[in-house]
């Protein structure tokens, strides 16, 4: 994760512009010319704190403190760039969302700033890039059809968490896909990217039609009016089939012939559990209502050893520390005083926003 250029000199790099520096200087940041993510209107910069905004601001403070890296993931985009109604649209929604669920270990906005022509997301770093590019390096290492399920059995319990955070919160994604999942040196996952993330009711439905069509639920496609929290779902559903085979269940950019894909049904090769392949083929249903909730996706035969594994991860944190402080009792007596897949692009969307 160390920078090429650290810290970047206007000069020296044609990445990046003399008015970014500055205003990355002004806020706090110091900021690299190494690009670790580009989209439409944005690029993604490392990015290094001093001392004076980590005095500051206790969100990113208590963020790094645990981490060996001290770098962040600076989001510059380019506001002057973009439809004006596009940019409202699109940075609203991924800020209001960030706000609202930042919360939650597998989401982390530090804070924003910006200029008259650009805004700056000051994002967690993940330092080991996406879970596509995760799933592709393990295939191509270990010559497998994807991870092994004990791996992705823990991966998705993290999934689950955070879908389940930002549910809890009224935001459902409705882009999610191993592009914007991305890893942090402990190898937890931190979803990102949520310029298509929307506010949900109990009982609302949605009509926006979004999302990058490998990961979208039939109901978009058709350009139904739909559930968030289902749609996200089956891209969830996705995602999984992605982790253990190495390849997406229905690999079509176009929204008609993906239909048609989705009604022959989902093919499975001999290596996977029967488990596995239930929880997936629930996942996969055509009808919404017939998909599992997050809590009964939890609840899954599947599911419940990577459950087993962070309770005893839990249950060794509580004796270490205990431990630890037995010691400290103890010892203070006679004292003075721790490549298969491909990326996808969403749509741009049409129809009426909620």
């Amino acid at each position: 994760c160390r920078p090429s250029v650290w810290p970047a000199r206007p000069s020296e790099t044609d990445r990046i512009t003399v008015d970014e520096v500055k205003e990355c200087e002004v806020h706090g940041y110091l900021l690299t010319s190494k690009r670790i993510g580009t989209g439409g209107f944005s690029s993604v910069y490392l990015g290094l704190p001093t001392q004076e905004v980590m005095k500051r601001n206790f969100r990113l403070a208590s963020g790094l403190q645990t981490k060996r890296n001290k770098m962040v993931a600076i989001k510059i985009v380019n506001i002057s760039q973009n439809p004006y109604q596009q940019s409202r649209r699109f940075l609203s929604r991924e800020i209001n969302a960030l706000h609202a669920t930042y919360k939650h270990p597998n989401i982390q906005l530090y804070e924003t700033f910006r200029s008259p022509s650009q805004l700056f997301l000051v994002l967690e770093l993940a330092c080991k890039g996406d879970l596509l590019d995760h799933i592709n390096r393990i295939a191509t290492n270990k010559r497998d059809l994807g991870l092994r399920e004990e791996e992705a059995q823990h991966l998705f319990h993290q999934l689950v968490s955070g879908v389940a955070h930002c549910h809890t919160n009224h935001i459902v994604h409705r882009d999610l896909k191993c592009e914007n999942i991305l890893l942090d040196e402990q190898g937890a996952i931190k979803l990102t990217d949520f310029g298509l993330a929307g506010r949900c009711t109990k009982r609302g439905l949605m009509s926006t039609f979004c999302g990058s069509v490998p990961y979208t639920a039939p109901e978009i496609l058709l350009e139904q009016s739909y559930k968030g929290e289902r749609a996200d779902i089956w891209s969830m559903g996705v995602i999984l089939y992605a982790m253990v085979t190495g390849k997406l269940p229905f690999n079509e950019c176009q929204p008609q012939k993906m239909l048609q894909l989705i009604k022959r049904g989902i093919k499975f090769h001999q290596q996977l559990s029967p488990e596995c392949q239930d929880l997936i083929s629930q996942l996969l249903q055509w009808c919404p209502s017939a998909r599992p909730e997050l809590t009964q996706i939890l609840a899954h035969p599947w599911m419940l050893p990577a459950i087993s594994f962070i309770f005893q991860r839990v249950r060794d944190i509580l004796t270490d520390s205990t431990d630890r402080s037995q010691h400290r009792g103890n010892s203070s007596k006679g004292m003075c005083r721790d490549p298969c897949l491909t990326r996808h692009c969403y749509w741009t969307e049409v129809g009426k926003d909620e």
